[in-house]
């Protein structure tokens, strides 16, 4: 098994098939299908399902990828301890939908300007989802709800978020006629820690959602709801920052259910230097913020 080989697959993973792999990868298609065909042959297993059209990854594929993947990246950062290598090329970071609009874009655009030879990449989507991501390989880090829940991940506290309900700005209070309204809920997927937080405050406030809307977009509910539409929730930081906001009423969240820790996770067998100066820039971004923050008064 060659290192060139594992690459060329996992091209064509990501890349949906053996011409767009090659043009990436600067190499003849035919060179790619021949090494891949030999990566089987030596696996004993078929990686791709080939017809006249394209090429699909197989059961066996699909499960490959994660492993091809893992060695991929740890060749990388064994290759960086190695030489004292510099932060450099691909570097691909997940992160929740809220924390990506309102948390981190100074972070990232901090590391960007620090280190430009690294190729940073950012992919928003639900918890469970980059949870997901993060043990396949598909990204090298993530800002999800929560401490890892796996042994095999490891992370740092970032950011503490208050959670809030909006309703229709005629709704001051949330009151037994509200409840009986069942107004419809609108949420994320059904893997997105915020809407189980949600379903869980609904319980316990006795409301009965008539409908269950999924959207994918905090601003589009947060325009259902000042629509009169139903009711959401969200991040308070996330909705002091969206257009509309004065539209709605919004209503604490109290007690733990409220409070979500944003943490940044990381594979605990991680050792790129891509991920260290990420992990060193994100402590020295959250130092700051710590610094800007008000003394309480005694």
């Amino acid at each position: 098994m060659e290192f060139v080989q594992l690459e060329m697959f996992v091209a064509v993973a990501e890349h949906g098939g053996i011409t767009a792999a090659a043009e990436k990868l600067l190499r003849a298609p035919s060179n790619v299908s021949t090494r891949i065909r030999l990566l089987e042959k030596e696996l004993g297993m078929d990686l791709l399902l080939r017809d006249k059209r394209q090429v699909t990854l197989s059961a066996d594929g699909e499960a490959f990828l994660e492993y091809a993947r893992r060695l991929i990246d740890i060749a990388g950062e064994a290759k960086s301890l190695a030489t004292g290598e510099q932060p450099r090329g691909r570097f691909r970071i997940g992160a929740l939908e809220s924390t990506s609009a309102v948390r981190i874009p100074s972070l990232l655009a901090e590391f960007h300007l620090k280190y430009p030879a690294v190729d940073l990449e950012l992919a928003a989507g639900a918890s469970g989802m980059l949870f997901d991501h993060l043990l396949s390989g598909q990204v090298n880090a993530v800002f999800t709800d929560g401490a890892p829940a796996s042994p095999v991940l490891t992370g740092l506290r970032a950011f503490t978020e208050d959670l809030v309900i909006l309703t229709p700005e005629s709704v001051e209070i949330i009151d037994e006629g509200f409840r009986a309204s069942n107004p419809t809920a609108f949420v994320f997927g059904t893997v997105c820690s915020y809407r189980q937080r949600f379903e869980e405050w609904m319980e316990q406030s006795s409301i009965t959602p008539g409908r269950v809307v999924e959207i994918s977009s905090y601003y589009s509910m947060l325009a259902c709801v000042a629509a009169g539409a139903g009711i959401c929730m969200m991040p308070r930081s996330l909705y002091e920052t969206l257009p509309g906001g004065n539209r709605v009423t919004c209503h604490p969240i109290e007690g733990e259910l409220g409070n979500v820790e944003t943490w940044l996770t990381w594979r605990r067998d991680a050792r790129s230097a891509n991920l260290r100066a990420f992990v060193r820039q994100t402590k020295e971004h959250l130092a700051h913020l710590a610094d800007q923050q008000p003394a309480v008064a005694a």
